[in-house]
């Protein structure tokens, strides 16, 4: 399409251009078969190509409202969206309306036109009785109008088509190419999980703490990568992530006071996956990475009759302010999850006194265990 920019350009230039080009050939092709045909067939006169030049001007209102309303209201409306029926109904009304139309305009003007340009050779003026009849006049706008809008829906149709098969040869590209590069992103794990579990083995006999490490950073990959696919998983799950991310940052924080309370038992409720972990990050954050001495946390999650009761503190510096904790990316991402998976079953609060953070959260999970049991 973008090779053909004038037949497909939507910029108002260009479609003004089409329009005038489109009329313009039209009517040197009318006025050419109007003119040239009566002149070899009938024997006109030597005026009649001035005069059958003018005449399909007459024609031009009821061929502007039958290709008009043809384009821009029954194509749109009724046969791209398969309307068939009313499709028909309103063309067939169109079509008469605008041949009724071009037969007043013929009946009325023609005489003026006629006597001005009109020479029969050999015949009086009065002697062509024909072009005042309306039947003759509503049979010539009946065949003006609709052969020109037949070749206007005809192009209009096939720039749609044309367009159509063009998005689709686009979307089957781009499809694709996703498939392309989720089977990259498929392989780029692999080989993570695999250049993992070597260095695993390497550091199982060297460093304890290490290959620790190394196991639960692949845990927590894991997690993320493959069962985070599913819309909801089981609270046990995410309760297993929280405590393999809490032992690797208990490995980078060796002081650190840290009171950790998760249920047990807990596969029989369902979360949306990773909605806890952003509460947990923030607490060692804006927390526990700022305080020098004797940082401290405690993080306390319990299962009340499929009620969701999360709370969390942790000890900040006085120069932290609660915007501080708000405003993070992480926060911000979790509030529009909660609102659209949970709406109105959710309840969500942050505090920042003198020298704690104080993390209150609340989730009613008894509709995703029940659609989900």
């Amino acid at each position: 399409m973008q090779n053909l920019p004038f037949v497909f350009s939507n910029r108002l230039p260009v479609r003004l251009c089409r329009h005038i080009v489109f009329w313009g050939v039209l009517y040197l092709g009318q006025a050419s078969v109007l003119s040239l045909l009566p002149r070899f067939i009938f024997g006109l006169g030597d005026n009649t190509l001035t005069e059958y030049f003018l005449v399909p001007v007459l024609y031009l209102p009821a061929q502007l409202l039958l290709v008009y309303s043809l384009l821009y209201f029954v194509i749109p409306r009724f046969i791209l969206k398969y309307r068939y029926r009313q499709a028909l109904l309103w063309t067939l009304a169109l079509v008469f309306l605008s041949s009724a139309i071009a037969a007043v305009m013929y009946a009325t003007l023609f005489d003026t036109v006629r006597a001005h340009f009109y020479v029969f050779r050999n015949m009086p003026f009065d002697r062509a009785p024909m072009l005042d009849y309306i039947p003759y006049g509503f049979a010539s706008g009946f065949r003006a109008v609709l052969n020109v809008a037949g070749f206007a829906a005809a192009i209009k149709l096939m720039k749609y088509w044309y367009e159509k098969e063009y998005r689709n040869t686009v979307l089957q590209r781009e499809k694709l190419d996703a498939e392309l590069q989720s089977l990259k992103a498929q392989l780029h794990p692999h080989f993570l999980f695999n250049t993992l579990n070597n260095i695993y083995s390497i550091t199982e006999n060297t460093s304890l703490l290490g290959s620790d490490m190394i196991m639960r950073l692949s845990g927590l990959l894991r997690y993320m990568l493959y069962e985070c696919n599913h819309p909801f998983v089981t609270l046990s799950q995410e309760c297993r992530m929280i405590e393999d991310y809490i032992a690797l940052e208990k490995m980078r924080y060796r002081q650190l006071d840290c009171s950790v309370l998760l249920p047990q038992e807990t596969d029989h409720a369902l979360i949306a996956p990773l909605l806890l972990l952003p509460l947990v990050e923030n607490c060692f954050k804006h927390g526990t990475s700022q305080v020098l001495r004797q940082p401290w946390i405690k993080i306390q999650v319990e299962l009340k009759a499929d009620i969701l009761v999360v709370k969390l503190i942790n000890g900040k510096p006085p120069s932290k302010t609660s915007a501080d904790a708000k405003d993070g990316i992480g926060l911000n991402n979790l509030k529009k999850r909660l609102d659209l998976i949970y709406p109105g079953k959710h309840e969500l609060s942050i505090l920042a006194e003198e020298d704690v953070y104080i993390v209150n959260c609340k989730i009613d999970l008894q509709n995703e265990q029940q659609s989900h049991g």
